[in-house]
């Protein structure tokens, strides 16, 4: 008897340890690990056309395959970069949403460098160095512009009395440089820096848009309504400043004597 006794205890035991591990078995199964992705998100709301910092981003842990597939996954990707459209904070940010300075693809007001402005002026096969001009290029910019004055030392007419010629405004002719070392940001509606014969919006160009400070692009938008303009093209690499004094049409005429 004691024998069935110690054997129904030892089976006990047994089940018991066998039903534990099962039990522990079951609770291990039960735990799942959950796997992250590391996307970049805005740290603080971000207004549109605003040039992105590090300090308006920020990473965040987000479950693997809730997170978007287009979130940027470094910072690298987004600093420097600017915004198209207002960003929430927290909100992913999507690199294929951002503009680039500098890129072409992004339009031209992210290729105006900061403090300039960028005018386009008509030209045609004369002022417009005959079509040979390209995306990259210097060019000077003169203004050829007639003006009517009155001699600083001319007398005064007396009343009653008709003017000598002397004392008759005067009409003069001049041509002076308008803004000199001026790089051509876009020929036509191209940005090609190559006139190629498959590009039509290059080939046979009528305008050329330069990149101005606020003083040269209002001395040459003057110099194109007030008179007529041609650009003068310069050699690769040449950047030096140009000292010539305007030229007025009477020195010509001197000259020739």
């Amino acid at each position: 008897m004691k024998k069935v006794v110690a054997f129904a205890l030892i089976a006990a035991i047994c089940a018991g340890a066998l039903l534990y591990f099962y039990l522990g078995n079951l609770e291990s199964k039960k735990e799942v690990k959950i796997e992250y992705d590391k996307v970049v998100v805005a740290a603080m709301p971000i207004t549109a056309f605003t040039p992105i910092t590090s300090d308006m981003v920020t990473f965040q842990q987000v479950p693997r395959g809730y997170a978007h597939p287009l979130a940027a996954r470094s910072v690298e990707e987004v600093v420097g970069y600017v915004t198209e459209n207002d960003i929430i904070n927290g909100e992913q940010i999507f690199p294929t949403k951002l503009k680039q300075f500098g890129e072409t693809d992004s339009g031209l007001s992210y290729v105006v460098p900061e403090g300039m402005r960028a005018v386009t002026v008509a030209v045609d096969e004369v002022s417009g160095v005959a079509g040979f001009l390209q995306r990259g290029d210097y060019v000077d910019v003169i203004s050829y512009t007639t003006t009517t004055y009155v001699p600083a030392k001319a007398p005064v007419v007396p009343d009653g009395e008709e003017p000598t010629a002397a004392q008759l405004p005067q009409t003069l002719s001049t041509t002076l440089v308008a803004a000199q070392d001026v790089r051509i940001a876009a020929v036509g509606k191209s940005f090609s820096s190559t006139a190629s014969a498959e590009d039509e919006a290059v080939v046979g160009y009528n305008s050329v848009t330069l990149l101005l400070t606020p003083e040269d692009a209002m001395r040459v938008v003057q110099g194109a309504k007030s008179g007529s303009i041609v650009l003068i093209l310069r050699a690769s690499g040449d950047h030096a400043e140009n000292t010539q004094e305007p030229v007025i049409n009477d020195m010509l005429l001197i000259q020739a004597q």
